[in-house]
């Protein structure tokens, strides 16, 4: 049996990395609670029915479907680090995305900024593979229809979760400054379409007049005070230290060479000080934000003398790191 597991390990690496992420989110699904005040459970400004949430059914039926979807967020976060650094970072990114000790109990409940994380990692992932093909020579120039396509993914998340307009305003500057105006203007054309689709039908149905939860939300809800507490908290220690500290130093050392990921990301984390600024709203840049850190700080700690040297405090942040992690983990269980 042990055989078969390491040579599966070997042979299909990510599904052994996700066979993992489903068992810590059935875990979620059975011991964590059901419906909780303190996470948002109001999409954008469509409410979820009060009867729903007395239904074990419902309840244990949508964690299961919102945790199967989120193994998304794992696998399009594997392909972006692969793109940009190789498959053996694309597999511990992977790893910390999948056992993240908030991970399980977050994506198996109904918060609209982790379900519409899929939808904007699917539209970066995009941009970012056709800059990454033009640098290399593998085409001529861009294609047009993939970043509508992009933009259009990336409206889907606009519709499932408003403040991520932010992070789209963030890749929009960014083709700007890399003056990929054609790409720039072919995902905004993509984003268009999607929010005048998603936003017009929904409230046709619910409201019988378009765009009614949208005006409303951006009406009642746009500023909130300034909070730099949560950044620190989102920062420093929610992403577990020393690893938190790591990414931190990492994420900024890269920021030129990976642009087109640390830019929106860092204009989202800017943003998120001054507009809507929550712990769930730093949902939507932890997989973009952890991807560029552990690049940066990967490539930095191969090319130091001190760390070559000092393996040991290398491995020992690492198990430091786990140990704190994995005892967060049993705590979101038991207490969460």
């Amino acid at each position: 049996m042990k055989e078969k597991l390491f040579f599966f390990s070997i042979k299909h690496p990510l599904l052994y990395i996700l066979s993992f992420a489903i068992i810590v989110k059935i875990l979620a699904v059975i011991y964590t609670s059901g419906w909780i005040t303190l996470l948002d459970y109001n999409f954008n400004n469509y409410k979820i029915p009060a009867s729903w949430l007395q239904n074990p059914w419902i309840v244990y039926s949508s964690r299961l479907i919102l945790g199967a979807f989120s193994l998304l967020i794992i696998t399009l976060a594997y392909r972006i680090t692969k793109i940009i650094a190789d498959k053996t970072t694309a597999l511990e990114v992977a790893t910390f995305g999948a056992l993240l000790w908030g991970v399980p109990y977050i994506t198996v409940h109904p918060v609209a900024s982790v379900v519409s994380l899929p939808f904007l990692l699917y539209g970066t992932l995009l941009i970012i593979k056709q800059h990454n093909l033009l640098d290399n020579n593998e085409i001529e120039k861009f294609h047009r229809t993939t970043f509508i396509i992009a933009g259009f993914f990336l409206g889907l998340g606009f519709a499932v979760y408003y403040q991520s307009l932010i992070y789209y305003i963030g890749i929009l500057l960014t083709l700007l400054i890399l003056k990929n105006w054609k790409g720039a203007l072919m995902t905004l054309i993509g984003y268009v379409v999607a929010v005048g689709i998603t936003q017009s039908v929904i409230d046709l149905v619910i409201y019988h007049k378009p765009f009614v939860a949208m005006t409303t939300f951006f009406n009642d809800r746009l500023f909130y005070t300034i909070n730099f507490d949560s950044v620190v908290l989102f920062l420093l220690l929610l992403l577990v230290p020393p690893m938190s500290i790591m990414l931190l130093f990492g994420f900024f050392r890269v920021w030129r060479k990976y642009r087109l990921l640390v830019l929106p990301t860092f204009i989202t984390l800017i943003g998120s000080m001054f507009v809507w600024g929550s712990l769930k709203f730093f949902m939507i840049i932890i997989p973009t934000y952890i991807i560029a850190g552990y690049v940066g700080w990967k490539e930095f700690y191969k090319q130091s003398v001190f760390w070559t040297k000092n393996k040991w405090l290398l491995l020992t942040c690492y198990i430091l790191f786990a140990l704190l992690n994995i005892a967060l983990m049993i705590l979101s269980f038991v207490y969460f």
